[in-house]
């Protein structure tokens, strides 16, 4: 059925069944296959998820049961966590959950995509704006629900290794619906915020704290993440100081 197309395809950790994302007709489709076969009937819409770093993602498609196949149109916000996640799992009805390693995704996923129409492959849309938002499922999450976010609170950039763009979230942009969960989805103290960090190279998250996040210029096309910040580290309680925090080579660390 699908011979012949680009995939980003990643087998499965008991090495029977996979899950891939193809470009199809101009739009992302994601299936994974390699399911029991005894379950007959007619091909049929059904559900299936697929959880990221424990996010989990519903996918809503065709089952063709006779093939042991699952489709669906992938939301933004799953592709993103692709993308930026380091396991899947992939859980359909009556089956057990299998995991599937997503180290290398970001780039294969970028070379699927580049033949899918918009960039809205990319990324969620905030319920309350139609926005594209990075982030739009882990904020989501946070909040529990509802939330709005500033223009400026999300940007991409290559803060690591390779060729890809990184993606980093201030939270202090991020207003949940629900306000009980305090400021920045209560990853804001009373003076900074966490600032969260997706690479692609090692696909991993780091988060740093502090305010006014942008990124800077380096050599080679390559960006620094430059934060603003107060206290010990800028040599008093009262102090504020700026920060430029650049790849290592396994995370941001303070350029001394």
């Amino acid at each position: 059925m699908y011979e012949g197309t680009v995939s980003a395809f990643g087998v499965t950790e008991r090495g029977v069944g996979a899950l891939a994302l193809m470009c199809r007709e101009g739009k992302p489709l994601l299936w994974t296959q390699g399911w029991a076969l005894s379950k007959a009937g007619p091909d049929r819409q059904e559900n299936f998820a697929v959880i990221v770093d424990g996010q989990s993602f519903p996918v809503r498609g065709l089952h063709l049961p006779e093939e042991g196949l699952w489709t669906g149109a992938p939301p933004g916000a799953l592709i993103a966590a692709l993308r930026a996640g380091s396991r899947a799992v992939v859980a359909v009805p009556g089956e057990a959950q299998v995991g599937v390693s997503l180290r290398g995704s970001s780039r294969a996923i970028s070379q699927v995509l580049d033949g899918c129409e918009g960039d809205e492959t990319t990324a969620a849309s905030a319920p309350e704006q139609g926005r594209v938002v990075l982030f739009g499922q882990l904020i989501a999450t946070q909040c529990g629900g509802g939330y709005s976010i500033t223009d400026d609170a999300e940007m991409t950039g290559r803060l690591d290794g390779d060729d890809t763009p990184d993606f980093v979230l201030d939270w202090g942009g991020v207003t949940c619906d629900d306000r009980s969960k305090g400021r920045g989805a209560g990853f804001c103290g009373a003076a900074l915020c966490t600032i969260e960090i997706a690479f692609t190279e090692t696909q991993s998250r780091q988060q740093v704290l502090g305010v006014n996040p942008e990124l800077v210029d380096r050599a080679f096309g390559q960006k620094a993440l430059k934060t603003t910040t107060q206290g010990a580290t800028c040599g008093g309680a009262t102090q504020v100081c700026e920060i430029i925090w650049v790849w290592n080579g396994s995370k941001l660390e303070p350029l001394q």
